[in-house]
């Protein structure tokens, strides 16, 4: 693993190289906020690789070692496997968080006839959790309340 454009880079033991960078957001619930985005860099088809999840989550616990901020994922929908890579991180934050550790808030929503994942990460420790959990849970209201 290695800090490369503003984030960091790895390659699987297949070879594929990824990045994860922590881009910036509007602040929720008075708190500076990040998109967290995982991308593969090297555009060919993968194996199954545990290690990925287990890299991205030392990168998340070191984001939140360092600052006391939020993240948000969104899950790219370019090619409508969305809800897959959804399900997919939520399993991933499932099995390498620690559930006293951190508050994750996910919500799925349609806007403009496209489907939207989000996912908040909110480290539990953080003075402004209420506020970031209600601004987030009443965004979320709206969007629903939004006619299609």
């Amino acid at each position: 693993m290695k800090e490369a454009g503003g984030g960091y880079e790895f390659r699987t033991e297949g070879g594929i190289l990824y990045r994860i960078r922590f881009l910036e957001e509007n602040p929720i619930g008075g708190c500076d906020t990040y998109q967290f985005a995982i991308s593969k860099i090297d555009k060919i088809r993968s194996p199954h690789d545990p290690n990925i999840s287990a890299i991205t989550f030392i990168i998340i616990d070191e984001f939140f070692t360092e600052y006391e901020n939020v993240l948000l994922y969104y899950c790219d929908s370019t090619d409508h496997r969305e809800a897959g890579r959804n399900r997919l991180f939520i399993r991933w934050f499932e099995k390498a968080a620690n559930p006293n550790r951190f508050t994750i808030r996910t919500t799925h929503a349609n806007l403009e006839g496209q489907e939207l994942y989000v996912a908040i990460i909110i480290e539990n420790r953080n003075s402004q959790l209420q506020a970031i959990t209600d601004e987030f849970d009443s965004t979320v209201a709206a969007l629903a309340e939004k006619p299609l």
